[in-house]
């Protein structure tokens, strides 16, 4: 039996998910890496008091941003896999500029946490540490969001290499093209 590595054992250690019951969110992975990866999602977009970190950025909107499926694909001839992280939350006026739609500062504060998401769900699956910080995002704007639309988030890891990654976002209300687009490569710290 080898002994857990430091990243693991924090991952153990993280409370429950308040509100999350793992055997709701739609996926093809178990109901316990379902959980344990609603417990990472929610420790970075909400804290925890458990431990002794200051509260994230944006901790109320990240309260609503719920997780509705997760996914992880083997691409046997490349020999690779790919996760997926979709995740749902509407657009409220604490989101929003003075026109009514969701504020752009919003918008990448919600794709920051995805796209990380999708990484550290793959993460969880394949045995690394696929947290990280964003370095880079190309982000393309399609249309607005408007309050009181609920927007559909859908991250996929892309690459991983060591301490390089990628995740493919996009953000739709039940149509296409997608409201936003975005690329976003991250560096481990």
């Amino acid at each position: 039996m080898s002994t857990p590595s430091r990243w693991e054992a924090f991952v153990r250690a993280l409370p429950a998910a308040p509100g999350i019951n793992a055997q709701k969110i739609r996926g093809n992975i178990s109901d316990t890496d379902k959980q344990l990866s609603a417990n990472i999602f929610t420790y970075f977009t909400t804290g925890s008091d458990r431990f002794l970190a200051p509260a994230p950025f944006a901790r109320e909107i990240g309260r609503r941003l719920r997780i509705v499926e997760l996914n992880v694909r083997e691409n046997e001839p490349t020999g690779t896999a790919e996760s997926e992280l979709v995740a749902e939350i509407e657009v409220a006026e604490d989101m929003s500029n003075v026109y009514g739609t969701m504020h752009g500062a919003c918008a990448v504060c919600l794709l920051d946490p995805t796209t990380v998401g999708a990484m550290v769900l793959l993460g969880l699956v394949k045995g690394f540490d696929g947290t990280g910080v964003s370095q880079v995002m190309n982000i393309h704007w399609h249309h607005p969001a408007r309050l009181g639309c609920t927007l559909v988030i859908t991250t996929r890891s892309v690459f991983y290499d060591g301490r390089v990654k990628m995740s493919r976002c996009e953000v739709n209300f039940g149509f296409y093209p997608p409201l936003i687009f975005a690329e976003m490569i991250g560096l481990d710290a």
